[in-house]
């Protein structure tokens, strides 16, 4: 796991930002087999972001708390990126195309967790260090 987290930083700091967004898509699978391996792949991955990484991409509203990126959003983007959501059933790869036009990564770290329209902009800079830098990295 160590040399892993050691490509991911030399790729944020190299700016080779699709092989660190692949690298951090892929941190949660990793990390949740470590924790929960006799879970499901999608299960552990899920509960690996929320736990971990979700309070990053939630806030607290009047109306109650309202998370603009899950981790069944961020599952869905990973079978995305790295899979064109080859692996998925027929009934979910509307979901995945659906999770790819309401997120979108950008190299302005201004722009992260801003609404653009329908769309929430993900500094992908930001984002890849979240994931590397959650409290539950093994």
């Amino acid at each position: 796991m160590k040399k892993f987290l050691t490509s991911l930083q030399q790729c944020i700091e190299a700016e080779n930002w699709p092989a660190a967004l692949h690298l951090a898509l892929s941190l949660p699978e990793m990390a949740g087999a470590v924790e929960v391996p006799e879970a499901a792949l999608q299960q552990r991955y899920v509960a690996w972001f929320n736990d971990w990484v979700g309070s990053k991409y939630r806030t607290q509203l009047l109306v109650g708390q309202q998370t603009f990126l899950s981790g069944a959003d961020c599952y869905n983007l990973r079978r995305a990126a790295l899979y064109q959501g080859q692996e998925a059933a027929e009934g979910s790869r509307q979901y995945i195309t659906s999770v790819l036009h309401r997120f979108n990564f950008t190299l302005n770290a201004k722009d992260h967790r801003t609404l653009k329209g329908h769309s929430l902009q993900l500094h992908v800079g930001t984002f890849c260090r979240d994931l590397m830098e959650s409290d539950h990295v093994p």
